[in-house]
């Protein structure tokens, strides 16, 4: 439904829609906050992590062990570049390392990333 229905457009629907609903669906549509783009994001220096090579690893806990090539890690190591832990993701700069294991008992499932700098 590209348009919104209205009143008579709802309650042909939905008979029995209360008020709320009415009010609900029938204002205007949200306005999207901007389209997505295909461009990089504008590089930025990281604090104490100039010229050295850093480790990340990625650890997938999981209750169902997965095939070594359907571990993702590339949309964690891009979280760690947005939030400034790392400075980039380039070969000269970090290596990768992923990892997983099967969960102990009351264990939740989780992905642990860690981080390493050499001394």
């Amino acid at each position: 439904m590209s348009k919104l229905l209205g009143h008579h457009g709802i309650l042909r629907l939905f008979p029995n829609a209360s008020a709320d609903l009415l009010s609900r669906n029938t204002s205007q549509a949200p306005i999207v906050e901007r389209d997505s783009r295909y461009e990089p994001l504008a590089k930025k220096e990281v604090q104490g992590r100039v010229g050295k090579r850093i480790l990340v690893r990625v650890t997938s806990v999981r209750n169902r062990l997965l095939d070594e090539d359907n571990l993702c890690e590339k949309y964690h190591i891009d979280l760690c570049r947005y939030a400034g832990i790392i400075s980039g993701d380039e070969a000269g700069k970090t290596k990768i390392e992923t990892t997983q294991r099967k969960t102990q008992k009351g264990e939740e499932e989780k992905v642990v990333i860690e981080v390493f700098e050499p001394l």
